[in-house]
């Protein structure tokens, strides 16, 4: 599990035995008992294939969600967790002779399909580029800024990242 931020939490999951395939920009089901309920929630790959060896899904807590914040507050490494396959139509095809520029538009947690995306295009499509405009709260929401800003500085010329917050920090 990786802290994101004060209110969102990446799950790092192992691939079981029956390795579980996807595309950027796919999401997962994930399956869990709550209080004795199952309850079902999809959330977004944030990990890429071909990238990232582990699964990775990111979960911002939803006010009043069930799931949101039972994921953020209770699960612990080591815990297991039920999923379904993974499924959605948010992709795109990659190759390597491909020559494009991807622009893309997030707004806090909808940053994880586009952070998978983004991994692919700049791994496996060496003359693409992308343009990310990336809105959130304020500075301290902005989920994978870290990350993103790796990216950036290994792929210079390929990341370009405009932060739109509705509350700048103050001078």
């Amino acid at each position: 599990m990786i802290r994101e931020t004060s209110d969102s939490v990446s799950l790092v999951f192992e691939q079981p035995s029956e390795k579980i395939t996807y595309r950027s920009g796919q999401f997962l089901t994930l399956i869990l008992t709550i209080d004795g309920k199952e309850e079902r929630r999809s959330y977004s790959f944030s990990s890429a294939p071909d990238v990232d060896s582990d699964l990775c899904v990111t979960v911002k807590r939803v006010n009043g969600g069930l799931v949101s914040n039972w994921l953020n507050d209770n699960l612990k490494a080591g815990d297991s967790v039920r999923v379904r396959e993974a499924t959605g139509q948010f992709t795109t095809e990659f190759a390597a002779a491909q020559k494009r520029h991807l622009v893309m538009l997030a707004g806090g947690s909808g940053i994880t399909p586009i952070m998978s995306i983004i991994k692919s295009v700049l791994t496996k499509e060496p003359q693409s580029r992308c343009t990310l405009i990336y809105c959130n709260r304020n500075a301290e929401s902005i989920i994978f800024k870290t990350e993103l800003e790796q990216w950036e500085n290994n792929c210079p010329g390929r990341l370009s990242i405009v932060h739109v917050l509705e509350k700048a920090a103050p001078d």
